[in-house]
């Protein structure tokens, strides 16, 4: 294919057209891959509905998806041949009556090539211009000798001293790398002796997760540790964590600073200052093992189609507790309500 393009170029030849189905025609179209690329896409059989001015083409699925503007590049005729117009019988040479279409099409090509190149001045009979191939044996690296017995493996000395470490067979950037290690190993353990504003200790969050009183999962297990909205947990805030709420159907866990943003009605409750209604709607939903989160649901942002990460997901949705509706991501937010969800509408006055 790629002598005959360049022989065609060369003769001054029209290059082909590209196909253009029109309306009603049977046809084979990547299913999304105007929007997200060949990639992971495949070819599935319909027919095209209508041809817009761009050549794009709208497309109905013979299993009745439809797709808008389809790339003419994604576009190709059917193998399925008009149900109306029979299938035309291959005529071959007697001679070659005992070769397959196939082959009879193999050899239509190697003649088609071999004009293309005589046209050129490239046939067989044209000086070469590269010389015959020389074979030469590969060179391969002998592999050292490996020693009997276990590698013995160079520990660094304790001593604080360069000459010491170097004489143990490593190099100056090695023993430096070392003791930088050591050095932040040490800082962060009296970092934390001390009390840092960055140290939250282990136990504290331990203790303060064991409080939570999630509801109970259906294959038995833990619930996540952190919001799976915000990714905050109780080392997040020092503390300052309130119970989250936990789904009955999976181990996700739901912040009440992401609840206010995700319901209508615990949104304008903390726009009163009272912001105790989304507590109310935890502790209640926790005890009845009634929620059932929107991923179990199909509703979360982050299962949408398209480019960006599941946190710039949730953003563009206004769920995020930090951020809130007034991300910059966040141009039309998802607003949930309480009285839509039969196990939450008990809860709303």
């Amino acid at each position: 294919h790629v002598l005959r393009r360049i022989g065609a170029q060369a003769l001054g030849m029209p290059a082909a057209a590209r196909w253009t189905p029109s309306e009603g025609e049977p046809l084979l179209a990547r299913f999304q891959a105007t929007a997200r690329g060949h990639v992971g896409t495949k070819w599935y059989s319909g027919k095209a509905t209508k041809i817009h001015a761009d050549s794009t083409v709208d497309v109905l699925y013979d299993d009745g998806d439809t797709e808008q503007r389809v790339h003419p590049k994604f576009v190709k005729p059917s193998k399925a041949p008009p149900a109306s117009a029979p299938p035309t019988p291959v005529s071959m040479p007697p001679a070659r009556a005992g070769l397959s279409e196939y082959e009879l099409q193999r050899e239509k090509n190697i003649a088609d090539n071999k004009a293309a190149l005589a046209a050129l001045g490239l046939g067989d009979d044209s000086p070469r211009l590269i010389g015959p191939r020389v074979h030469q044996p590969r060179q391969t690296a002998r592999k050292p000798r490996r020693e009997s017995g276990p590698p013995q493996r160079v520990q660094p000395s304790r001593s604080r001293s360069a000459p010491d470490r170097l004489s143990a067979g490593l190099e100056l950037e090695d023993v430096e790398a070392v003791e930088r290690s050591a050095r932040k190993k040490r800082q962060r353990r009296v970092f934390r002796e001390e009390g840092g504003d960055a140290a939250f200790p282990r136990t504290e969050i331990l203790v303060a997760e064991s409080r939570w009183t999630l509801p109970a999962l259906p294959g038995g297990g833990r619930h996540n540790s952190s919001c799976h909205l915000c990714t905050q947990g109780v080392a997040s805030w020092r503390g300052a964590f309130s119970g989250p709420l936990g789904c009955s159907q999976c181990p996700l866990i739901w912040c009440s600073r992401c609840l206010t943003n995700i319901y209508e009605e615990c949104h304008d409750d903390a726009a009163t200052g009272d912001n105790l209604l989304v507590h109310r709607v935890i502790e209640h939903a926790n005890e009845a093992s009634a929620f059932v989160c929107p991923m179990c649901t199909s509703t979360c942002p982050c299962l949408r189609a398209g480019c960006g990460s599941k946190i710039e997901k949730h953003k563009s949705a206004g769920w995020v507790g930090v951020t809130g509706r007034r991300d910059p991501l966040c141009r039309t937010p998802l607003v949930k309500r309480l009285k839509d969800d039969e196990a939450l509408a008990s809860l709303v006055a």
